[in-house]
């Protein structure tokens, strides 16, 4: 089952982006007539709920990336993957971590939540610039594992140092006051590469048309503006940083119709072709009158391993008498001749035909060279039982290739 959603289109871009900000235009006018309404007492609640949406985001992102790894192999899709991871993780403990709440650790306080919003921000906003500008490739090996340690590394470091020098940090946020020139030189640094990511986007989008780019600038223009409002609220209580995290939750809604939504639908769909395709093959192989298999060169001889046909049946034997023996196993005799057509095939990179006479019955082996980087790393072969009304022209022309 595909997931479906409505798709992106340029207008509705610009749609959006005029909404958010007549909103935000909105909010900034009537700022005090909405806070009259606006009641501090019932924000650690909205803000908990606010913060686990989007870290609920952030982890299926990573849940998906670590598992279609084992078949993409994709490198932007598995740093995309642990980005998400470490920022998960600290939104989390900024959740946790937010005046109101209990206690988690050590007591919740403004300092410590907002050096672990910051810490987010920081990872978001400086990996996605890189997962932009990253040409995506495949991975012939598995990361995943060094990945997820390297992440549980950063993430334990800094929290460590969060609980254990908050006092010893720079302030962020005066209660009441407002954010600190710090707070404010950090989050306007997030937003310059918020902006770079939106440019990013629409290049890209411009460059290749592609529906999840114009959802990726979408995103990061809510991001960029929830960040632009985090540097000018007075109380972490206040309407401000009620519109900010809504904002970020946008942002983040967004990034799953883009990153998630459009990859998942179509890796799911290249997946169900990839296996529609090998079903076919297999359908193919296992139907064909002959026998199909390869040979590995170990040594002086070669190894062999049977992949399908009728082949193995029809001579009353079984994969087990074929796969990791060697010619001369396989056919109980000295088999040099044979072993002279598999040295052409592999030194010369040639492909080589030949027959077989095998309990009273001749076959035509064909032998072709697979190469890796230049090498060559196995022999496919195919064997058939020859036409009798044919086997004297096939003796003259194969014997002379024997």
């Amino acid at each position: 089952m595909v997931l479906e959603h409505k798709k992106i289109s340029e207008q509705r871009f610009l749609v959006y982006i005029v909404a958010a900000t007549i909103f935000l235009m909105a909010v900034h006018f009537y700022h005090t007539e909405l806070s009259s309404y606006f009641n501090p007492d019932n924000y650690v609640g909205i803000h908990t709920v606010l913060e686990f949406i989007s870290i609920t985001v952030s982890f299926s992102i990573f849940l998906y990336g670590w598992w279609s790894f084992s078949y993409t192999q994709s490198a932007r899709v598995l740093l995309l993957a642990f980005v998400f991871l470490i920022v998960g993780a600290f939104d989390l403990l900024h959740a946790l971590s937010f005046k109101g709440m209990p206690v988690f650790i050590a007591e919740s306080s403004i300092a410590r939540a907002t050096w672990f919003w910051l810490a987010a921000r920081g990872v978001e906003s400086v990996s996605m610039v890189a997962v932009l500008l990253f040409k995506n490739r495949k991975i012939s090996f598995d990361p995943r594992r060094f990945l997820l340690l390297l992440s549980g590394v950063l993430i334990g470091t800094l929290s460590f140092v969060f609980f254990r020098f908050e006092t010893q940090l720079p302030l962020l946020v005066i209660e009441g006051q407002g954010t600190t020139f710090l707070k404010n030189a950090a989050e306007y640094a997030v937003c310059f590469l918020h902006f770079a990511s939106i440019i990013l986007a629409l290049y890209l989008y411009y460059e290749g048309k592609k529906e999840y780019h114009l959802y990726v600038a979408l995103a990061f223009t809510f991001l960029f503006m929830s960040e632009l409002i985090f540097t000018v609220y007075q109380s972490v209580f206040d309407i401000d940083n009620l519109t900010g995290h809504l904002y970020k939750l946008m942002g983040y809604f967004f990034i799953m119709k883009g990153f998630y939504f459009s990859i998942i639908r179509r890796d799911m769909f290249s997946e169900k072709q990839r296996l529609g395709t090998l079903a076919e093959r297999e359908r193919l192989i296992n139907h064909h009158n002959g026998g199909l298999f390869k040979a590995i060169k170990k040594g002086d001889d070669y190894l062999h391993f049977y992949h399908g046909g009728f082949l193995l049946q029809q001579l009353g034997r079984n994969e087990e008498d074929i796969n990791g023996r060697t010619l001369e196993e396989i056919f109980s005799a000295k088999t040099n001749r044979l072993l002279k057509n598999y040295d052409t095939a592999w030194e010369e990179r040639e492909k080589v035909s030949f027959w077989v006479d095998y309990k009273g019955s001749r076959y035509i082996v064909s032998l072709v060279p697979i190469e890796d980087d230049g090498v060559v790393a196995e022999l496919s072969g195919s064997a058939m039982q020859a036409d009798p009304s044919f086997r004297s022209g096939w003796k003259d022309d194969f014997e002379s290739r024997a």
